[in-house]
């Protein structure tokens, strides 16, 4: 039986200020009328049954993903709140052991709920390649080819050998953590790196028992979880720590498959002009009051005011109804640090 688990936890903080903690990019329709997690279960669907499809997320946005998950018809037991944010091993080990309880052996595809996949067709035929190998008793995580030095992903080396290609998936080497631009140069040019898609697959057995192996302190926590007051009592203890580092780094389990269904990670502004059409001079304007002159490779969002624009050069402008920013390209990435400097401040009106 196959099962997913979608993790609708992130805050999105390099997508401020549209993305905010009340209302995080996933809840957004950002490349078409739905929501990015109702693009990721509709995605699925034709794989996984509506009834073995879970959510994490969250407990502020119960209402929100309810409301915006209603016509999926998701049973209402697998939403599951956290009390707090814990990272990605907290939920996966929780789901593990909740989903072994109902099949001991079920596979299960860990995704997040915020990416863009441009072939759906290929892409299922991936998932289903991922559990045919998990199925073995294999943890399997997707690896992207990575086509430009990309700062904001990590990378997952492989172990290409002789062989290996034969059999379609390689083992796992190592994982890195987002790279500095010099060293994710390098990282672009070596064959044996991946970009970290952030998706695993695994059975629920195995997942169980490599972090009753790697994480202890986890399992035992996770096992002793019967009812929404062990919860309550036992989750803020749990550290805040990804599967990456707590299980993948260590199991002799993990192996990547590698995949090219037109990947990409919607986690900060620069990604939306691999996904949105740009006009004559590469530049993209989104929402219906913007006027530019003579502006280039630059992308403006407005939300309700008109935003006009003159001679800009690679920039980013997001128009919102109380925050505006304005940065280069090449400081995407540091959206982030704006949102941790509003908390600095107590500017929470603004998070």
């Amino acid at each position: 039986m196959n099962y997913a688990v979608v993790l609708a936890g992130g805050a999105g903080s390099r997508f401020w200020p549209v993305s905010r903690e009340s209302i995080p990019k996933q809840f957004l329709a950002i490349y078409s009328d739905r929501t990015l997690i109702e693009e990721t279960i509709q995605r699925i669907s034709p794989l996984i049954k509506k009834k073995n499809i879970y959510i994490a997320t969250n407990r502020i946005h119960s209402r929100k993903i309810k409301d915006c998950l209603k016509a999926f018809d998701i049973p209402r037991g697998n939403f599951f709140f956290e009390p707090a944010g814990r990272n990605t091993l907290a939920p996966i080990a929780f789901f593990s052991a909740k989903i072994k309880g109902i099949h001991p052996q079920a596979v299960i595809a860990v995704m997040p709920s915020d990416h863009f996949i441009k072939n759906n067709r290929k892409y299922l035929r991936s998932l289903s390649r991922a559990i045919h190998l998990a199925q073995k008793g294999f943890i399997v995580t997707i690896g992207i080819r990575p086509s430009r030095p990309e700062t904001g992903y990590g990378y997952i080396k492989a172990k290409i050998g002789t062989g290996a290609k034969a059999r379609g998936f390689f083992k796992v080497d190592k994982f890195i953590e987002k790279p500095t631009l010099a060293k994710a140069k390098k990282l672009v040019s070596d064959k044996n790196y991946f970009w970290n898609s952030g998706t695993f697959i695994f059975r629920a057995d195995v997942m169980l028992e490599e972090i009753r192996k790697f994480s202890p302190v986890v399992y035992k926590a996770i096992m002793k979880m019967h009812s929404p007051k062990d919860i309550n009592r036992l989750w803020r203890r749990l550290p805040s720590v990804s599967i990456d580092y707590a299980v993948m780094e260590k199991t002799g389990k993990a192996v990547l498959l590698p995949c090219d269904y037109g990947w990409l990670d919607l986690g900060h502004w620069k990604a939306m002009e691999e996904l949105l059409r740009k006009d004559k001079e590469g530049n993209i304007f989104i929402g219906g009051k913007c006027i530019d002159v003579g502006s280039r490779s630059s992308l403006v969002w407005s939300d309700n005011r008109l935003v006009a624009t003159i001679g800009l050069n690679n920039m980013i402008v997001v128009d919102t109804e109380d925050a505006l920013l304005v940065c280069s390209k090449d400081k995407a990435q540091d959206v982030k640090k704006v949102v941790q400097l509003l908390k600095a401040k107590k500017l929470k009106k603004y998070i």
